[in-house]
């Protein structure tokens, strides 16, 4: 006879397969619903393609949805003291009325994250089903309320630890099965205001904000869908890292970016020295760019001749040079940006060659009428007064010159570090941010009109066409398409026979008139697809949109998560200001791992920066990860005044060796780390690079500490903490953060004498 736990995965297993059963069955539902969008758009209607739209952009949500099972759909049960009985799982799941499994954010879930034997919420018994794919492998129960067991079996214990001591992978786990109360408290917080979740390392913050999103939009999935929650890594390692936790749970509308990955056009992942973070994370360098971008450009002429009325008019180099002041101070009068001051420069400048005209008969506007005109007089100005990009601008910078409002030291070191380099750093984007908003929009460019050997062109898509044309290429029938749609909005019925040109047109002038336009005759044309056809002359033209008209604003982020948010400069706190003017946030970080030279010392000054004000804090104590031997051997480096993480974890390998040969030390670590487990060497960013091509081992990862933060992996050697100390300001903070990379073992190696710290 079968023992009580086989019985007990057998009865489960019952309950997963009517899961998965009514699952396809939603998934064929979802397919037919997209069949049916796309035979409504044959109905020859307009209504008909906003139909299908709506329909297959519904249907492809679904089976997305539908397809997010990652590592088991069905992971949790709930009996209650009244008898009744929950599933728990990734995704709602109904069969008619029945619910078969309830979605792990909807609030009659919450009792599995939140209850506890102080406080059960009637749960009696709380069961963790351990799936393979559709497969039940094991069952881990927590027994509540023993007085109320009855005849409920109960299996297992700790499956929290079971999770935990998992083997790590390249890409973090979503925390869905092992939620624990204090971090179900962060991902449930309401959605307004500010939302502040701190924790030393382990404490599942980033998974907590992961979830929280997820929350977000299960709640208010109507206002949060469609990108419109943003969350923000310190690094493209970091994203990379975290890219797997939403899209496992279902959701794949949030916009996931690292520092570097903000401005749109670049992806920095470089890191700059200390000494130049400081310099371009600082408030003051919004002035220095300000100071930037009115100056002369590079290749701007330095001369302007031009003949009127017998005379020659000349402008030399300080006489462009006092014009562009000018220009500079009409422009800051008015707030009008370097962009939009075309205009204003080209009135200087006639100013300017006025002042040298001699012949007081002469007239002012007839002279800029006549010099305003001439091709040689808008070269000049093209020339003078060019576009800007931030790119362009902010390059300016590698003359040490043109740095105004730094010591002549800071200038200098500036200006370093963009010799030489054609690439940008992390700490460039929130400068070419910030330029982006003060250089303003480019100048439009004149549309030119569609070639007509394009339009005769055979493409592999259709292309949107500019008025009615009917067609009769493509199909045995004829087509009429409408303005701006690459589908037809009618076609003919067998009646009207292709040959009869005649018939076809007439056909089409009844379907537009129905569209409010009268046909008065018909010329040729092309369809969207590059084939010949009739194009109708109507009565009164269609309207045309305006040259000059704003291009729609994109929809504002409406919930900003910022991960590492203790290390955020006030540069890029101005940039994600920008995208979070209107949004909610939740900010995730610890204090104690603060490694920028500008982090700040307290979260109400972080949101100073980000301009927000009113907060609710949520602290994590509890250190899931990090095994207690390695968070005590950490702590010991920790910043004075911050408290240590408790760790729910015993145990924990560590080992400390001073050696002679780091590199042979490196190769023999390598070699008895543990096989099947994530193993990662920690060096300094300079030691990484030679290390690298020491450490040659598939699956070991050499990491430079300035990157490594938010990361785990489950071996860490840790190579020569006092050069990890000595290499940037805050050392010590980096060395904790390096220290706190290891989930099971940790082994540090060095040649010179350890951190008076961790002597101690």
């Amino acid at each position: 006879m079968p023992d009580v736990r086989t019985q007990e995965i057998a009865a489960e297993q019952q309950v997963v397969d009517r899961v998965y059963e009514r699952l396809e069955g939603m998934r064929a539902q979802a397919t037919a619903l997209a069949g049916e969008g796309h035979r409504r758009a044959a109905a020859s209607s307009i209504s008909g393609l906003v139909e299908r739209d709506a329909m297959v952009h519904r249907a492809a949500a679904q089976l997305r949805a539908l397809d997010a099972e990652a590592e088991g759909l069905v992971f949790g049960r709930l009996d209650f003291d009244d008898g009744e009985t929950y599933h728990v799982g990734r995704l709602g799941v109904r069969d008619g009325l029945e619910p078969l499994l309830i979605d792990w954010r909807a609030p009659a879930a919450e009792p599995f994250y939140r209850a506890t034997s102080g406080e059960p919420f009637g749960v009696v018994r709380r069961r963790v089903i351990i799936c393979r794919g559709p497969k039940v492998m094991d069952l881990d129960d927590d027994v509540l309320s023993p007085d109320d067991v009855g005849d409920l079996r109960v299996l297992g214990e700790g499956a929290l630890l079971a999770a935990l001591r998992r083997s790590r992978g390249p890409h973090m786990r979503d925390i869905v099965t092992t939620i624990q109360r204090e971090q179900d408290a962060a991902i449930r917080a309401p959605a307004r205001g500010v939302t502040v979740i701190t924790g030393g390392p382990g404490t599942g913050k980033t998974q907590v904000a992961l979830h929280r999103a997820a929350y977000l939009l299960y709640t208010d999935r109507a206002r949060f869908t469609g990108g419109r929650i943003l969350v923000v890594g310190p690094s493209t390692v970091f994203t990379n890292y975290i890219s797997r936790v939403l899209p496992s749970l279902g959701e794949d509308s949030v916009h996931l970016r690292s520092l570097g990955e903000l401005v749109d056009g670049v992806t920095a992942t470089r890191r700059d020295s200390p000494q130049v973070a400081q310099i371009k994370g600082s408030d003051r360098m919004r002035d220095v760019l300000i100071e930037l971008m009115w100056q002369t450009p590079p290749t701007a002429p330095d001369r302007l001749r031009l003949v009127y009325a017998g005379q020659v008019l000349t402008l030399g180099a300080r006489d462009l040079a006092e014009a562009r002041r000018r220009v500079r101070t009409r422009c800051e009068a008015t707030g009008t940006t370097p962009n939009a001051a075309r205009t204003a420069a080209a009135a200087v400048l006639l100013d300017a060659l006025w002042a040298r005209v001699d012949g007081p008969h002469l007239d002012r506007y007839l002279f800029s009428e006549d010099i305003g005109d001439r091709g040689e007089f808008h070269r000049f100005l093209q020339a003078w007064w060019p576009a800007l990009t931030p790119t362009k601008v902010l390059s300016w910078l590698a003359e040490t010159a043109r740095v105004v409002g730094l010591d002549a030291r800071a200038a200098e070191t500036l200006a370093g570090s963009y010799r030489g380099r054609s690439d940008w750093s992390v700490d460039d984007v929130p400068l070419l941010d910030e330029l982006t908003e003060l250089l303003g929009d480019l100048p439009a460019a004149p549309r030119a009109p569609e070639p007509e050997w394009q339009l005769r062109e055979l493409t592999t898509g259709t292309r949107h066409v500019a008025t009615f044309v009917l067609s009769c290429a493509l199909r045995d029938g004829w087509e009429l398409y409408a303005p701006g749609h690459p589908t037809p909005i009618a076609l003919a019925g067998p009646t009207i026979d292709n040959d009869a040109v005649a018939a076809a047109q007439r056909w089409a002038e009844a379907v537009i008139l129905r569209e409010g336009h009268r046909v008065l005759s018909w010329t040729d044309g092309f369809d969207p697809h590059g084939e010949e056809g009739y194009v109708p002359v109507l009565a009164e033209p269609l309207p045309v949109a305006e040259a000059d008209d704003d291009p729609p604003a994109e929809d504002p982020y409406l919930h900003v998560i910022l991960d590492e948010a203790q290390d955020l400069s006030p540069m890029e706190c101005r940039m994600i200001a920008r995208r979070a003017e209107y949004a909610s946030m939740t900010v995730v970080g610890d204090l104690a791992q603060a490694t920028h030279p500008l982090a700040v010392g307290s979260w109400p000054q972080l949101l100073a920066r980000l301009g927000k004000r009113e907060s609710r804090t949520i602290k994590l104590q509890t250190g899931y990860r990090v095994p207690q031997a390695i968070a005590d051997y950490a702590a010991l480096v920790l910043t004075p005044g911050i408290a240590p993480t408790r760790s729910y974890r015993p145990g924990g390998t560590l080992s400390v060796r001073q050696v002679d040969d780091l590199h042979a030390a490196v190769g023999e670590a390598v070699r008895q780390a543990p096989r099947d487990a994530t193993i990662a060497v920690i060096a300094t960013d300079a030691a990484a690079e030679a290390l690298a091509t020491l450490v040659d081992v598939p699956d070991v990862a050499v990491v430079p500490a300035s990157l490594v933060k938010g990361l785990e992996y489950d071996h860490v050697i840790l190579v020569e903490p006092a050069d990890i100390v000595a290499a940037e300001p805050r050392g010590l903070n980096r060395l904790y953060v390096a220290l706190t990379r290891a989930v099971a073992g940790l082994v540090v190696l060095h040649r010179q004498t350890l951190p008076a710290a961790l002597r101690g």
